[in-house]
């Protein structure tokens, strides 16, 4: 039976992470197993930065944080292998050579310019944790996710090629398995059919677990975490939160889509076709996890609240108080699309249409910018979106006290409001 653990940067931000996943691995090595990582740390903001400072050619920005980046890899390397001379250490200097010619490249589109220079993060990581495997004799073989796993051209949210990556996957991996090897990939990314990088949306590394796990009909796919499992609130916020033991495909899909931040969205469908059991399990304790699976439990009905903040509230109105409908809708939708902005609530009356989203500046401006020509606008920003699955009036009570409520959305099993 295969299995497909999943490691999330956060987990590895130091060697003694490092070390704890090897742990966890040999201790699986005896199935076929699949192991799916992230980038470093917070190596994914280091490089989104890096990118930023080079596109508006702010050089010493860019090499301070270039630097920064390289310095954080190769102490991480010297931590686990020492200062002698291990190839791990010529293979990081080749991949940093590789990311100043990307970041010297004229990009014609900033989304492509974020996955080919963004993506190295995990490139950086399993270059590393392979080497570290190998150091402690668990026979890894390291499959880079771009030869595997391939996708349309949609710069930063890549949309899979089932069929391909259904023939590169059986045709690569099928065979390391059989012979007993622990296959290592990257998260998060993949190649268009042109050989471009891409990325799979950011987390995408959880949906790269599933996918992989539904390709290779395995048994259980398991992501690791710094919590006991899924809990029915963010443990940061709130003190008596609950783990939630077990849920259904459908519960785990609808707090996804909320923001739940614990799973990518798009990661239980390919599960769920399979019926492929999900655990999220703590990486210091494995004994502690939920599983996500086929079966209802009662732990569905239990009231969850998610909390997303730095969310802008945007009113789109027609000038000639016309109806927005099915044209205007279209026109706002595809500039949604066009600027890359997930839309995480909506409502709309006869004349205005109101839409919550992250608040990101630089996409908020391009969106205004565009919408302008044809729409009134008025925006706030600084918002908290609050969700609650299974709701009661108490507990809406108790999470709206002292605050101002711009919009308020319920059905029968979730409330949604975007306070201040």
């Amino acid at each position: 039976m295969t299995k497909v653990f999943k490691f999330g940067g956060a987990l590895m931000k130091n060697a003694g992470g490092i070390k704890r996943m090897a742990f966890l691995v040999s201790g699986a090595q005896d199935k076929n197993l699949v192991v799916v990582v992230s980038a470093l740390g917070k190596t994914t903001n280091a490089l989104e930065s890096l990118l930023r400072s080079s596109l508006v050619n702010d050089k010493p920005a860019a090499e301070k944080i270039f630097l920064a980046i390289r310095r954080f890899h190769f102490e991480m390397a010297e931590s686990l292998f020492g200062s002698a001379r291990h190839p791990v250490f010529d293979e990081l200097n080749n991949y940093f050579e590789e990311l100043n010619k990307e970041l010297s490249r004229v990009f014609h589109d900033r989304y492509e310019a974020y996955d080919q220079v963004v993506s190295f993060g995990e490139m950086f990581s399993a270059v590393i944790i392979n080497a570290w495997l190998k150091e402690n004799n668990i026979p890894s073989h390291l499959v880079d996710a771009q030869s595997i796993i391939v996708t349309n051209s949609n710069f930063t949210s890549a949309g899979i090629d089932w069929k391909n990556t259904a023939k590169t996957v059986t045709e690569q991996l099928l065979p390391l398995l059989e012979k007993g090897e622990v296959i290592l990939t990257q998260g998060f990314i993949g190649a268009d059919k042109n050989g471009n990088t891409t990325t799979l949306g950011r987390e995408g590394s959880d949906f790269t677990a599933a996918l992989l796990a539904h390709i290779l009909d395995a048994g259980e796919i398991t992501i690791w975490k710094d919590v006991p499992g899924l809990m029915n609130a963010d443990p940061a916020r709130f003190n008596d939160c609950h783990k939630l033991d077990k849920i259904s495909y459908h519960e785990a899909i609808e707090l996804a889509f909320f923001g739940a931040s614990v799973i990518h969205p798009r990661t239980i469908q390919p599960a769920q076709h399979k019926k492929i059991p999900l655990y999220v399990r703590s990486f210091n304790g494995p004994s502690s996890f939920t599983r996500i699976g086929d079966d209802n439990s009662r732990d569905d009905q239990l009231s969850k609240i998610i909390i997303k903040d730095n969310q802008v509230l945007l009113s789109i109105g027609s000038r000639q108080l016309e109806f927005i409908a099915e044209e205007n809708l279209t026109r706002i939708f595809d500039a949604f699309s066009r600027h890359k902005i997930h839309i995480n609530m909506m409502q709309n009356s006869a004349v205005s249409f109101s839409v919550c989203f992250d608040e990101e500046q630089e996409k908020l401006q391009s969106l205004v910018n565009d919408l302008k020509k044809e729409f009134t606008l008025k925006y706030n920003s600084g918002l908290q979106l609050i969700t609650i699955r299974y709701y009661n009036g108490e507990l809406i009570n108790e999470l709206t006290a002292g605050k101002k409520i711009f919009l308020e959305q319920r059905t029968r099993t979730t409330v949604q409001m975007m306070v201040r």
